[in-house]
């Protein structure tokens, strides 16, 4: 039997080339993702001007993975560059709820229901957080505002039946929102 060593030779090529660039999407979205989370600590820490700014490095990060992924030639996405997308989103929700802003669509980046879910999913996380940080300062009307704002959020999620990743995503949804109805009941008990 014989080997047709120019075709080996050429499918070697066509897998260097693709291992450098599956590298470059890796080490892109790594660096999104990073950066999505300093985002969302900054924001915690009242510094929104390096969360908008870390927000924005992130986004051109996902959008040059995004790019270079497409023009791979490997049929899936890298989870890391999914991942990297999901924590982009919960940072961005996260912004929207800190702003006041309608809570909707991702900021500059289209992304699946999959990944938006997840992302809001785990904003409410990072709103129970806010929550706890406003009755810790005594400010009551932030405190109250987060609430409101996580049962309308789990409103919506409710209307989903979750499997799987998602329904992990959900319940942990569902336990923050009951830490925050927990800090507002302790709340409202001191007042």
């Amino acid at each position: 039997m014989n080997v047709n060593k120019k075709y080996i030779q050429k499918l070697q090529s066509v897998f260097s080339v693709w291992e450098k660039s599956r590298r470059e999407v890796q080490d892109l979205s790594a660096n999104a993702l990073q950066k999505s989370k300093q985002a969302i600590f900054s924001f915690h820490r009242n510094d929104w001007k390096a969360g908008e700014e870390l927000l924005k490095q992130a986004l051109v990060g996902i959008s040059q993975a995004q790019k270079m992924q497409a023009k791979s030639i490997a049929a899936d996405d890298e989870g890391i560059l999914k991942a990297a997308m999901e924590e982009y989103s919960e940072a961005d929700l996260y912004r929207q709820f800190l702003y006041q802003e309608t809570i909707g669509p991702i900021k500059g980046l289209e992304v699946s229901p999959e990944t938006y879910m997840g992302g809001l999913s785990d904003a409410i996380g990072e709103i129970q957080r806010y929550a706890l940080k406003q009755a810790t300062e005594r400010n009551w009307v932030e405190l109250k505002r987060a609430a409101t704002v996580t049962e309308d959020l789990m409103a919506a999620l409710v209307q989903f039946n979750f499997t799987g990743y998602l329904r992990t995503k959900f319940d942990q949804a569902k336990n923050a929102r009951r830490k925050i109805e927990e800090i507002a009941y302790e709340v409202s008990l001191r007042k």
